[in-house]
């Protein structure tokens, strides 16, 4: 098909923290070799295959997660822009686990702003994306939150939504 399965139902993909460094995805390429591809904390990027290494700086490697994710357009300009913002803006994404304590909560009852410093800007729910979601909304398990904020505040972020507060 043209569309794979998300990351978390595919056994051939293994993501994996590095505490101190940052995430590794571990994967293959359409010829059985292994690829991986490690996410530092200062946003550089590491992609590891059997031919070699190769390093992207925080700037490039972001302009590479858009175009690779499909879900944002950005112009290499606004990402130089915004890797300069003090505190270091960023765009993400946070799947909500199941089990997680936000489950059935609304935003405004978790202030999630006051409380992680983060923004939701919008929910992908499925195919349908709730963009400036309303204090209202709730949020349901599998919910994939597009966040903004600052690098330090997303694990606060995780740990809330999973843990409550």
């Amino acid at each position: 098909t043209d569309h794979d399965p998300p990351t978390r139902s595919r056994p051939d993909l293994a993501a994996t923290r590095l505490p101190g460094v940052g995430h590794r995805l571990d994967l293959r390429d359409e010829d059985g070799a292994t690829v991986s591809v490690i996410r530092r904390k200062d946003g550089t990027l590491e992609l590891h295959h059997e031919h070699g290494l190769t390093i992207l700086g925080p700037v490039e490697a972001r302009a590479l997660g858009v175009l690779a994710s499909g879900h944002l357009v950005a112009r290499p300009e606004l990402l130089e822009r915004t890797a300069a913002v003090l505190g270091g803006l960023e765009l993400d994404w946070i799947t909500v686990p199941a089990g997680a304590r936000a489950i059935g909560r609304s935003i405004e009852e978790l202030a999630v702003r006051r409380r992680t410093g983060v923004t939701i800007v919008a929910i992908l729910r499925g195919s349908v994306p709730v963009v400036d979601p309303d204090p209202e909304q709730r949020i349901e398990a599998g919910d994939e939150l597009v966040v903004a904020g600052r690098a330090q505040d997303r694990d606060a972020l995780e740990r809330f939504l999973v843990e409550g507060g």
